[in-house]
């Protein structure tokens, strides 16, 4: 019965000379709600991925420089005898610090050809906007993580003596 329909509905829009995004609909009370929604969330997913990416960045450096304080006004410096001690030592800031370049790339702009004319074109390349944001947000994510975790092992390490 659905095919049906859409054949009657495509076959009036080719009549009236309407494109697919034009044929007429039947109103549904709960239409209007979603739709509104749906805009919503569209409107604010870049706002939002590049409000997390701000935290990240504050995070990050926090962490990266209280860590380096920490360490700097240590007694580890005179301890660091061994190479994988000493990277043991510096993977928590190499992991924030690629963290923090993850998520300042959030803001830089990048060139997007779209024709303005085209919604089609548009929404591709919006969604390339958000798709791209979006990949080196969570990228930023996971070196935030891993740099917590090489912090852990850091201090296993500094511990075990």
């Amino acid at each position: 019965m659905g095919d049906r329909m859409s054949e009657i509905e495509e076959h009036v829009a080719q009549q009236a000379g309407l494109s697919d995004e034009e044929l007429p609909i039947a109103p549904d009370p709960n239409l209007k709600f979603w739709k509104d929604t749906a805009k919503g969330l569209l409107g604010e997913s870049v706002k939002s991925i590049e409000e997390t990416a701000k935290q990240i960045v504050g995070v990050a450096g926090i962490l990266e420089g209280l860590y380096f304080h920490a360490i700097a006004y240590s007694d580890v410096r005179g301890k660091l005898a061994s190479g994988w001690l000493v990277l043991l030592y510096v993977m928590p800031l190499a992991f924030w610090l690629g963290s923090l370049l993850a998520a300042l790339l959030v803001f830089f702009p990048r060139t997007y050809a779209s024709n303005i004319s085209s919604w089609r074109e548009s929404k591709a390349a919006f969604e390339r906007i958000v798709t791209y944001k979006h990949a080196v947000l969570k990228i930023a994510g996971l070196f935030l993580v891993l740099g917590a975790l090489a912090l852990f092992a850091a201090m296993g390490a500094y511990l075990a003596g």
